[in-house]
């Protein structure tokens, strides 16, 4: 299961983001690996409640900051700044991973490829590495989304209103019965409803 969220028209300043799930078996168990690059998410229902399983890869996350700066040739100008109300990645881009957008990733590396072994970096610090985790399902664990940024309330980064984690919970608990495309459909809906602004893109899937 795996979705995209396009940014842009061509050429440089042309980008996505992307999260993946994939559900498979070994020794006799079910498992879920999750990988995402930028603000698309994996999100799972299960007896603890509702868990990201990905991590969020925006210039907001103090790590991701961290890392970004870490290799900065000129720190008295910083490369991720705090604009229109959100920190973003040259003053720009509020990602700190994504595909594309090469004019804000290290000059003459390929996508995915990082710069652990300079000391320094050009560029503004966006890369393509992705955040992978392998979890084991447990009999307790209901159902899990792939979904890019606009189902979510993100209104902080200007993605507008989406939805809350609890009233996602809400919608799918109160269309048990119903088919995954159906809920999905129902999710996208009820986020642009909410006043997201953003791309909605939503898979639904039973994990029992």
């Amino acid at each position: 299961f795996g979705i995209g969220a396009q940014r842009g028209i061509g050429g440089a300043r042309c980008g996505s983001t992307a999260a993946t799930a994939i559900v498979y078996k070994k020794d006799g168990k079910k498992f879920l690996l999750s990988a995402n690059i930028g603000d698309s998410m994996v999100l799972k229902k299960g007896k603890e409640g509702l868990v990201y399983m990905s991590t969020e890869h925006v210039p907001d996350n103090e790590e991701e900051r961290k890392r970004i700066e870490m290799y900065n040739p000129n720190p008295k100008l910083p490369l991720v700044r705090y604009v229109e109300k959100t920190w973003r990645v040259g003053g720009l881009l509020a990602l700190s991973r994504a595909f594309g957008d090469a004019y804000l990733k290290p000059s003459l590396e390929d996508e995915g490829i990082g710069y652990q072994d300079s000391d320094y970096m050009s560029g503004f610090g966006l890369i393509a590495r992705p955040d992978v985790a392998v979890d084991e399902i447990a009999p307790t664990d209901e159902w899990m989304l792939v979904a890019s940024d606009g189902l979510f309330e993100t209104e902080v980064r200007g993605g507008g209103g989406g939805l809350e984690p609890a009233q996602i919970d809400e919608i799918v608990s109160s269309m048990k019965g119903q088919s995954p495309a159906e809920i999905s459909k129902k999710l996208a809906s009820a986020a642009q409803q909410a006043g997201s602004t953003d791309d909605v893109t939503v898979i639904f899937v039973p994990l029992q």
